[in-house]
């Protein structure tokens, strides 16, 4: 059985690439490999150069980190939690992205990829746990865990690949090779895992319009056995807002920052505008901690599970933690919780209302039903004389 070799983590960011401008529809096959090959040899040159770093800046902590609190980011027992979350970058050199000739996401995926590490860290709480670390990672852990990452490796097979992403993206009006938003990949993750709710046995449930409705939720979350029998399904949910227009809106900080600090708390897909990252914790007051898809990575190949080594999936964890300041975040994102039964739902209902739900500023609504305007009076008729 292969073993997780460990490694050393960066505490300092060393390494940031540019952000590409995400491309159009390209016609021809020929100039999309010249202008893929163009991003590519940037991104190479340019992995060196620090970003969103602030020399002013000294983290003093405490760290809330996806519902768990540390004394700060040297912590041992953050850094094992950390360097144990699924990091998704651009990938290269992958199959052709058919009918396109993209064979990299450089410069168009990272909303993609931010919603893959999103979905892909919620498997690892539901297979492996909240408590699973990579440093003890053997046995079935290790099986289980070798399946998470087959499920989103960049090729036609794999379920939740980019290739399949962008396929079903062009329902939502997406050219291959187009940037995404957050309600857009959320959609699409949605479309994709129906595919995969009989072997995953997660149910995923997608909030709109802000609003959460609780008889929708406790409907998404029943299922039918093979007896036929009404049981509860674990659920992902992912919830898409807009939290101010072109900047988030100072007033959500507070909430955003308690967000994280829920149990069921499993990060946000999100950023700046065309530049998404994915964010999993708070430190100190006004930074978050996150992981970046802007790297790019040679594509690991799909083969059979067995033959995996710890080697060939180290690019699927990030060595370096990184924060930046909570006032630089795009307004669109995507909020996701995990409950694995009924009582984990209870308590993300309670926290929901108690931190993030309430007061006059909410990150989103919570009811039990929608309402019913069937019997209401839209119009009056005339006969309720004088007012």
């Amino acid at each position: 059985m292969a073993q997780p070799s460990s490694s050393k983590t960066n505490l300092t960011s060393t390494e940031t690439p540019i952000r590409a401008t995400s491309p159009g529809p390209l016609n021809n096959d020929v100039w999309t490999q010249v202008k893929t090959g163009v991003k590519e040899l940037i991104h190479v040159a340019t992995e060196s150069l620090r970003y969103y770093s602030d020399p002013s800046y000294s983290a003093v902590g405490p760290v809330i980190f996806m519902g768990r609190k540390y004394e700060g980011l040297k912590h041992e027992a953050f850094l094992d939690d950390f360097t144990s979350r699924l990091w998704v970058t651009y990938r290269h050199s992958f199959p052709p992205i058919a009918p396109s000739s993209y064979t990299s996401d450089v410069g168009w995926g990272c909303m993609m990829r931010s919603g893959q590490m999103l979905l892909a860290n919620a498997f690892v709480y539901h297979l492996l746990g909240r408590d699973w670390r990579l440093s003890s990672n053997t046995g079935k852990a290790w099986d289980d865990y070798v399946k998470i990452i087959t499920w989103f490796l960049d090729s036609n097979s794999s379920p939740y690949s980019i290739h399949r992403i962008a396929l079903i993206g062009m329902q939502y009006d997406k050219a291959i090779g187009e940037w995404f938003g957050p309600t857009t990949i959320a959609q699409v993750l949605r479309v994709l895992h129906e595919n995969q709710l009989s072997e995953s046995k997660l149910a995923l449930h997608i909030v709109n319009d802000g609003t959460l409705l609780l008889d929708e939720l406790n409907a998404t979350c029943m299922r039918r056995d093979e007896e036929g029998k009404e049981v509860f399904t674990s659920v992902l949910i992912l919830v898409p807002v807009r939290l101010g227009l072109d900047s988030l809106n100072a007033v959500y900080h507070g909430s955003i920052k308690k967000f994280f600090g829920m149990s069921s708390s499993v990060g946000i897909a999100g950023g700046r505008p065309n530049s998404s990252l994915y964010f999993m914790g708070v430190e100190g007051e006004s930074h978050l901690i996150y992981t970046d898809p802007h790297f790019m990575r040679q594509s690991v190949e799909l083969k059979d599970p067995t033959s995996y080594t710890a080697q060939d999936l180290e690019t699927y964890h990030c060595p370096t933690v990184r924060i930046v300041p909570i006032s630089s975040l795009d307004p669109s994102m995507v909020f996701g919780f995990y409950c694995r039964n009924k009582e984990d739902v209870d308590q993300f209902v309670k926290e929901a209302k108690k931190d993030i739900c309430n007061g006059s500023t909410p990150l989103f609504s919570m009811q039990e039903t929608a309402p019913n305007y069937e019997n209401a009076d839209m119009l009056s008729d005339g006969s309720d004389g004088e007012f």
